[in-house]
């Protein structure tokens, strides 16, 4: 949404311009999804509360990754122990089924790590992104706000 006064691009659903303050056209929005431009603005740019906002996403960020640190480590020591079995239940005819069970469960531990480091590689992502452009939105507003003065 366009201040008709200077111009400037707000996130819908804002009653006020955040550069000149002026009110703002009351255009309600259908869409219940925030963008994520919107979500930015209003989690960190334009609250009051965005510090402990930037901490928390950062806090996210270290969190996972800390946690996928492991898991790849992990990840890497189950599949050589499985790849192994199945080089051992290849090479020997005894206790082929005990094999085939141990190596069915160090595959199906190799899956689940690759699926949790995948959930946190994804939230991680998310966060840097979302920390990014908020601090590039950030940067640009308190570069408008020194020009206004």
């Amino acid at each position: 949404m366009h201040c008709k006064n200077c111009n400037t691009e707000n996130m819908d659903g804002v009653n006020f311009c955040y550069n000149c303050g002026k009110k703002l056209s009351n255009i309600k929005s259908n869409t219940k999804l925030l963008s994520l431009k919107g979500f930015v603005y209003k989690n960190i740019v334009l609250s009051q509360q965005r510090h402990r906002n930037i901490f928390i996403l950062s806090s996210i960020l270290v969190l996972c990754s800390a946690l996928s640190v492991p898991l790849c480590k992990g990840l890497l020591d189950s599949f050589n122990i499985a790849m192994d079995l199945v080089r051992m239940s290849m090479s020997q005819q005894v206790a082929k089924s005990a094999l085939k069970s141990q190596t069915e469960l160090f595959f199906r531990d190799v899956f689940l790590r690759i699926i949790l480091i995948a959930f946190f590689w994804s939230i991680l992502i998310l966060t840097l992104i979302i920390l990014l452009y908020g601090v590039v939105l950030l940067k640009k507003q308190s570069r408008k706000s020194k020009n206004m003065y």
